[in-house]
């Protein structure tokens, strides 16, 4: 299964064999194309799901519309079992970004959270699902693949926003509360936090 973000809309690749509901049949009439260009251009956030033989074909198909740009974040708790999130350019979004040459995954998801939030003593707990999302950047299509973590921390310092990444603040967030925040959040952060299992 691939699920990819275009704007606020999605499109998901599953095997023709899955049972889903409201799943469109790849007829192949369509090309990848036309459907990239149909929720980039679509006014209404729509979410199709796409049935096909070889979903990974498909999807490799899809990729090479894209120019890959590799990131990683966190899903940080704290003692507390609050949650970590930021609010940048306006909507609140969770601490990511970029992998530097030479470091792995782990070393960037960790470094990112350090760097956007002013915090330390960040523990890796375990993997969470990765996300797709596009934009258009320098006139190019770009597909950000972003991966993931749970993390816990003892970090009972202030926090401090990175200025310089149009991070406005840092904050903490009961889980309970999450819901009046999510409303003004990413379609794709949306949906991660959904897999999240707040109770672990």
């Amino acid at each position: 299964m691939y699920k990819v973000f275009i704007n606020d809309s999605s499109l998901e690749f599953i095997s023709n064999d899955a049972e889903r509901e409201g799943i469109t049949e790849w007829t192949g009439n369509e090309s990848i194309e036309e459907w990239i260009g149909k929720l980039e251009e679509e006014k209404e956030i729509r979410h199709y799901v796409i049935s096909c033989l070889a979903p990974d074909k498909v999807w490799k198909e899809f990729l090479n519309y894209y120019t890959i740009i590799e990131a990683a974040g966190g899903v940080v708790k704290n003692e507390a079992g609050e949650v970590l999130m930021i609010y940048r350019l306006d909507r609140w979004d969770l601490p990511k970004g970029k992998i530097e040459e030479g470091e792995s995954i782990e070393e960037g998801a960790v470094r990112e959270v350090e760097e956007e939030c002013g915090i330390t003593q960040l523990d890796i707990v375990k993997p969470l699902p990765i996300t797709y999302h596009t934009y258009w950047l320098k006139g190019q299509r770009v597909l950000k693949r972003t991966y993931w973590f749970s993390m816990r921390t003892e970090h009972r310092a202030e926090l401090v926003p990175q200025i310089e990444e149009h991070i406005a603040k840092a904050q903490w967030i009961k889980p309970d509360f999450l819901d009046e925040y999510l409303g003004n959040t990413y379609a794709s952060i949306h949906w991660l936090l959904q897999q999240v299992d707040f109770n672990d």
